[in-house]
């Protein structure tokens, strides 16, 4: 635990190789699996049902 709370201290600068993400999240319910969709509100894919994803905008850092 002691490594833990000294590693969460510790500031790391990651380089970028890409600018976006995609994540799928799956949650097992009993034996289930069900995966998170998010409805966009963007002008890209209005109203579509997607995975969850997003990109750095300028000035942002990972």
């Amino acid at each position: 635990m002691e490594i833990l709370t000294r590693l969460s201290k510790v500031n790391f600068d990651i380089p970028l190789r890409c600018k976006g993400i995609a994540v799928v999240l799956l949650k097992k319910f009993d034996d289930v699996y069900k995966v998170l969709l998010l409805k966009r509100a963007t002008p890209v894919l209005r109203v579509v049902w997607c995975y969850i994803g997003g990109s750095i905008e300028e000035g942002e850092t990972a």
